[in-house]
């Protein structure tokens, strides 16, 4: 529901006392700012995939050669969003965005320039910086904007963070066919500068949330937690079995040990029970379940049959972007921003119960109506709309649901949450698409199968979304 006080209002639980932002001399201005920093991020997460076979040719390696530095991208890139969101809430968020985003153009220019496929993982292994900037801006944007304001911003950047109407892919493949590879990371890197300007003149520098220091060794437990479960996923289907699990264990050792040691600290990366409380955890828990039922099956399972001219429909690729990937991102796009306005009148956790029940049905729908190109384009373009109303307000509930102490902490480990979510389902989908033949190979009913799972991954979603609880005395804002 709507909050009777502006989260950058001493009394506002988002604000601890003794914090202090300077309020922005423009609203638009601020939120221009946030959105180009999350194109920023995006640009480096979307952009080199079309170009990744031109990489691999022209720097004489194999595609699964490139395709581990995009891996060691993303590894990063989740661990890094949590990492630094936990330091900004005991520095300077603005200088920190930067700092990223200077680290990241870094990246972008060895990428761009690198002779080996060693010089250009080490490229994308500085472009992982960038991915810190989201949550650092949904922080921004809890701590400067009011209610409404925040609800319409939270929709903005989500939209800018879901793809920019498909148009980087376009752009990507384009600048590969016509340049190479290389412009496509020059491309990146001029994005950048001219972000880290944007922000430096226009976002407020935010003070400490939190007093005393860091807590380093809780830090260190989680962040070992999630680099071990990013790792195994991302490795389940490449590596032998018992060092995924290997991997998944440790992980699930880690994020038992991580209350042990919190317990322990005189002042904890989080308070006591936070992290174990229905304020947060099914959070994480939703969003992982959202991008692993709803992304797969927009960005892998039907771009990928509509390609098959065996048992789909025989579209080239850029075809079958145009019409499954583009509407999609388009309808995140204008759709984000209502979802997010709707969410701080009506309340965000009934806009994300909403969006998750309505796509069971349109994902069952579209399990049965696979082998229709009309029906298909129809109900994608409809898990589109539920893709905007699940994404805008998880978003903003890990901004809302944040503790206090460290406002930055909760949307970094909800960035990780979407990270693993998609690896999951990508693997998920892959797998099953195959599963049907005899051969190994992909078949019509393997589609068909990933899809009926999807469903039944985002209905778990909606029994995970009816868990989240506000924290006490905050309930009407959630």
């Amino acid at each position: 529901m709507e909050q009777t006080s502006s989260p950058s209002s001493p009394a506002s639980p988002a604000m601890p006392s003794g914090t202090s932002v300077a309020r922005p001399a423009g609203t638009a201005s601020l939120v221009a700012a946030l959105v180009a920093a999350a194109v920023a991020c995006q640009l480096c997460i979307s952009m080199p995939t079309p170009a990744l076979p031109d990489i691999a040719d022209r720097l004489h390696t194999g595609t699964a050669t490139v395709g581990m530095a995009q891996a060691v991208f993303f590894l990063l890139g989740g661990l890094l969003s949590v990492i630094v969101a936990a330091c900004s809430d005991y520095g300077r968020t603005r200088t920190l965005m930067v700092a990223a985003l200077a680290l990241a153009v870094v990246g972008s220019i060895v990428a761009a320039a690198a002779p080996t496929t060693a010089v250009f993982a080490v490229g994308r292994a500085l472009q992982a910086t960038a991915t810190a900037v989201f949550p650092l801006a949904l922080r921004v944007m809890r701590q400067t904007l009011g209610p409404r304001e925040f609800g319409r911003a939270m929709g903005l950047i989500t939209a800018a963070n879901g793809g920019i109407v498909g148009l980087d892919g376009l752009l990507s493949g384009w600048l590969t066919d016509r340049y190479g590879f290389r412009s496509v990371f020059v491309v990146m890197a001029v994005f950048g500068v001219a972000t880290m300007v944007f922000l430096a003149r226009t976002v407020p520098e935010t003070g400490r949330s939190s007093t005393g220091r860091l807590d380093w060794p809780g830090l260190a437990v989680l962040s070992l937690g999630l680099a071990c479960v990013e790792l195994g996923v991302g490795m389940a289907g490449r590596a032998p079995v018992g060092g995924v699990v290997v991997l998944l264990v440790l992980g699930a050792g880690f994020f038992v040990a991580f209350p042990v040691v919190e317990r322990r600290r005189p002042e904890p990366l989080l308070p006591p029970g936070h992290l174990s409380s229905r304020s947060t955890w099914p959070v994480l828990l939703t969003s992982m379940l959202v991008t692993m039922g709803m992304l797969s099956t927009v960005n892998f399972v039907v771009p990928v049959f509509g390609q098959n001219d065996r048992f789909g429909f025989g579209l080239s690729a850029t075809g079958a972007a145009l019409l499954f990937i583009v509407p999609v991102c388009l309808v995140n796009v204008f759709m984000a921003p209502a979802m997010g306005t709707l969410a701080a009148r009506t309340g965000w956790r009934r806009v994300l119960r909403w969006s998750t029940a309505l796509m069971v049905p349109v994902l069952v729908a579209l399990a049965l109506g696979l082998h229709s190109q009309v029906l298909a384009v129809l109900l994608v373009v409809l898990v589109g709309f539920g893709l905007a109303g699940a994404m805008t307000p998880l978003n903003g509930l890990s901004a809302i649901l944040a503790a206090p102490r460290n406002p930055s902490l909760l949307p970094g480990v909800n960035s990780a949450a979407y990270g693993i979510g998609s690896s999951l389902g990508f693997l998920m989908a892959s797998r099953l698409a195959g599963s049907s033949d005899a051969a190994g190979a992909a078949s019509a009913d393997g589609f068909r199968a990933a899809v009926w799972t999807a469903a039944a991954v985002i209905a778990l979603a909606f029994a995970a979304s009816l868990l989240i609880r506000g924290r006490a005395g905050d309930e009407e804002k959630v």
